[in-house]
């Protein structure tokens, strides 16, 4: 702290205020000079969802996520298909957006919310331009709960990915729309409201998740 204290004070930093004058919150931001903002951290940060499942889309945001395309970059593995759609390499852009198993999904999903208009089609190439850009064309007061739906989304794509990949258990389309039924029911009752807030909303949403709401 010394050594720090000693360069701010005689010039050798450059980013200290211009009176020299040491404080603990610009010493804090100076940790911080010269890194670079990732695409969409700040919407996950405020984002109201389960830590495990926030932590996964910030290694998607990061490009982080052990897809098969990274593994067979890594020499870990000969095959880099997806493994949803067999169709494409398996990034993880590729595995939340461009599949059209996944695709299937969020249309599904989105569409019992009345957002199917957002839902990401072969153009969306990227899990934060895609969200930036959905979200801005999501009603406010309903924004948080759409936020929340897509980290439980991204999150059960991911576990069907692994479930597929280590497991040998594939769901179709319909099993997973009943998944995330549950999932979003979960959510709700464990205090998530704002993915409430949108379903109420909505006034157009599953059956089955007017159920859930009733019973629970």
């Amino acid at each position: 702290m010394c050594t720090l204290m000693t360069a701010w004070r005689t010039g050798c930093v450059g980013f200290g205020p211009p009176d020299k004058t040491f404080s603990t919150s610009s010493a804090y931001r100076a940790f911080y000079v010269g890194q670079y903002q990732v695409n969409g951290a700040k919407v996950l940060h405020k984002t109201r969802a389960p830590g495990k499942c926030k932590f996964l889309v910030w290694l998607a945001l990061h490009d982080r996520c052990w897809t098969a395309e990274r593994r067979k970059r890594h020499g870990l593995q000969d095959d880099d298909a997806c493994i949803l759609c067999n169709q494409e390499p398996e990034s993880i852009d590729h595995l939340l957006l461009l599949c059209p198993f996944s695709r299937e999904i969020w249309f599904r999903v989105l569409s019992w919310f009345s957002w199917g208009e957002v839902a990401p089609d072969s153009q969306a190439f990227n899990l934060a331009v895609w969200w930036a850009a959905a979200r801005k064309r999501i009603p406010r007061d309903t924004r948080k709960g759409f936020d929340s739906l897509v980290v439980l989304v991204s999150w059960l794509l991911w576990k069907e990915r692994n479930n597929r990949t280590f497991d040998r258990r594939a769901r179709t389309a319909q099993e997973m729309q009943v998944a995330v039924v549950d999932e979003i029911v979960m959510w709700i009752q464990a205090g998530y409201k704002g993915l409430e807030v949108a379903a109420v909303a909505a006034n157009s949403f599953s059956g089955r998740l007017v159920v859930s709401f009733q019973n629970g």
